[in-house]
């Protein structure tokens, strides 16, 4: 049975640990007193969930590298794919809703509370202009691009491979503006979709009602695109190719169902199309690492 980890509301100092499935470094001894906690969670197993929390003076900075991820920030689900990267401000109580098995996480804390000091030993005026970038990012799901896993990999990379000193703390300083600058740049450069995006649209269909039955060569005819175009958009726009993100979507959507009041697991299944309910309990535990009774189990502790 899977209960959730008890965790202080405010979550400070960190638990710092160095191992093959949760690495939380304290970048503080290398003359970044801006970063004391640098993370990389890589699961071989399912892991307990923790209980919403905040992290005071810290902006949090998640990159999905691998896995399904949902976050809980204020009562409102974030779905994370892959490459997909989260900015959590430090007011803001969130946690991870589940620690998938196989799932590859990279994090980030960066404190902005230190006001009498320059942020990574930046000019005043760029120091400023980089603390009011960072706290002045809303919430939301950032479509990430190459430098951001480049400059989280070159901050584990240096950290295993530089001794300690003036060459290792400059290359990390430096690894770390590149992380920040990436995701500022992200944020403000994020086009918003628009409102006639017939595409959109549709996503936002297979999101409430993922148990409708449908047809790709239909759906892409039904916005004038080719199939393989078809395809390949909707895979731009969602991370994954449309079967596979109907199925997704059935999932997210099964998690809820099975939490409510009459949320039995064979009536859930047929809800959302399954022909029984071992293909539907099978399915869920591909997704998120757990049976439907392990996860109704978990939500009830909570």
């Amino acid at each position: 049975m899977i209960t959730p980890m008890l965790k202080q509301v405010c979550t400070e100092p960190f638990e710092y640990c160095d191992n093959p499935e949760r690495r939380v470094l304290n970048l503080e001894h290398d003359s970044l007193p801006c970063v004391p906690a640098l993370g990389l969670s890589h699961y071989s197993s399912v892991r307990p969930t923790v209980e919403r929390h905040m992290h005071p003076g810290c902006v949090e900075i998640s990159y999905c590298a691998r896995g399904d991820l949902t976050f809980d920030c204020e009562g409102s689900d974030y779905q994370l794919m892959p490459g997909d990267v989260l900015v959590v401000q430090p007011h803001v109580r969130h946690r991870l809703s589940m620690n998938p098995k196989g799932m590859i996480l990279y994090w980030l804390f960066f404190r902005l509370d230190h006001e009498r000091e320059t942020l990574l030993k930046l000019p005043q005026d760029e120091s400023l202009l980089l603390r009011q970038k960072l706290s002045g990012m809303p919430l939301s799901i950032l479509r990430g691009n190459p430098r951001v896993r480049a400059a989280f990999q070159q901050l584990f990379n240096t950290y295993d491979s530089y001794e300690r000193g003036p060459l290792r703390s400059l290359v990390m300083r430096t690894a770390v503006l590149q992380l920040l600058l990436a995701v500022i740049e992200l944020s403000e450069h994020v086009a918003p979709l628009k409102k006639h995006d017939v595409m959109a649209e549709m996503i936002a269909e297979i999101q409430s009602n993922p148990q409708e039955e449908r047809n790709i060569d239909d759906l892409a005819q039904d916005i004038g695109m080719s199939k393989s175009l078809f395809i390949a958009r909707f895979k731009q726009l969602t991370g994954l190719p449309p079967y596979a993100y109907i199925l997704h979507c059935k999932m997210v959507k099964a998690k809820t169902l099975l939490t409510s009041e009459h949320g039995a697991i064979t009536d859930v299944a047929y809800e959302l199309g399954f022909s029984s309910s071992q293909h539907f309990a099978m399915q869920f535990k591909r997704q998120f690492g757990i049976t439907p009774s392990q996860w109704i189990s978990t939500f009830s502790r909570q």
